[in-house]
């Protein structure tokens, strides 16, 4: 009987989270697969980094199901920690699930015991999809309320924006837990430099030149265009025009 050969997918979502959980949900799948025996191929160990489980457009993910689905069959099982890290979607999670499985290609969740070769697989696969579904939606809630309450105290909500800096709003009343002042918030400032990218290019279309132009420009000049997200129509036709 041959040995069944494995791939590893692993995620996680966002740079705030700790990049060294990737290698943990790998150790956590070799593990496994070590003591059911298995092998667990190196060459196919797929991740994804700070990219978010609600969207299936991550090149890890797709590199494994095209691996997966391929006509060499390099592996017959793929190891995940828990069905979050696969998705944050049902109708995503059963998606994948379809397509190993028309592949012939297990899909084992090793921290859920969720083996697709069992007859009770889809069923359980849906159970957890709905909460892990459930979570992203909650999550979003969450953010949108935060995001809210940082706006209608004068803060800056987030991102980043093409002619302004990020400072940070301290308190000094307050301690962090390494004994600084807490940081309460931030606020844009005007960065003079990005600024004076911004006020030529609304100066040069007013005077009638066309964004293509106008990025065309810039490009030459080797001016950076991506030092931040745009925060105009013209920043961000100028930061996606080819090089």
């Amino acid at each position: 009987m041959s040995v069944l050969r494995c791939a590893i997918y692993a995620r996680y979502s966002t740079d705030k989270q700790n990049p060294l959980s990737i290698d943990d949900q790998v150790r956590k799948c070799r593990e496994f697969g070590q003591r059911q025996g298995w092998d667990v191929l190196d060459g196919h160990i797929y991740t994804d980094e700070a990219i978010t489980g609600a969207s299936d457009e991550r090149t890890g993910l797709q590199r494994l199901i095209e691996a997966a689905t391929s006509n060499a069959h390099a592996f017959g099982a793929v190891l995940v920690d828990d069905t979050s890290r696969l998705s944050r979607k049902l109708a995503d999670s059963l998606r994948i699930f379809e397509q190993l499985r028309f592949a012939d290609v297990r899909l084992i969740f090793v921290s859920q015991g969720i083996d697709t070769d069992s007859e009770q697989a889809e069923v359980l696969l849906a159970t957890h999809g709905i909460v892990d579904s459930l979570y992203i939606k909650e999550l979003a809630k969450k953010t949108h309320r935060g995001v809210e309450g940082r706006a209608l105290q004068g803060f800056h909500t987030g991102g980043r924006c093409f002619g302004y800096r990020s400072v940070p709003i301290e308190d000094p009343t307050r301690r962090d837990a390494y004994g600084r002042p807490q940081i309460i918030g931030v606020k844009l400032e005007i960065e003079p430099d990005q600024a004076a990218i911004v006020r030529r290019i609304f100066s040069d279309y007013a005077a009638g030149d066309s964004i293509k132009t106008i990025a065309k420009r810039l490009n030459a000049e080797r001016i950076p265009p991506r030092p931040a997200s745009s925060v105009m129509g013209a920043i961000r036709h100028f930061s996606d025009a080819p090089q």
